[in-house]
């Protein structure tokens, strides 16, 4: 991932350990993928995206849980919006899932 401009996150932020078991990544800033999907947006390219939707489970989204991940560790906790958690393992702040 590294040598195309991404790199493996943790948080999906600069910063994030860059290791785990749920994984994400962020664009290299200067790096081979943001200069060619530069140039290719610069040459006119547009991407039509289609989606086929997902099947209902007939279960809404539930608005009075949020998730939250540990920044270092990726520990995952559900709780009210707004909720102020700490991680167990790492005793740090957990940040909302967005």
């Amino acid at each position: 991932m590294e040598e195309i401009g991404l790199t493996p996150s943790a948080t999906g932020q600069q910063g994030g350990k860059q290791t785990g078991p749920q994984m994400t990544h962020y664009i290299t800033p200067g790096g081979l993928f943001e200069r060619e999907i530069g140039a290719l947006l610069a040459g006119g390219f547009t991407l039509r995206w289609q989606s086929g939707g997902r099947a209902s489970s007939g279960k809404g989204v539930n608005k009075n849980k949020a998730k939250y991940i540990c920044p270092d560790c990726g520990q995952n906790a559900w709780a009210k919006p707004g909720a102020r958690l700490v991680c167990g393992d790492c005793m740090q702040p957990m940040q909302a899932d967005q």
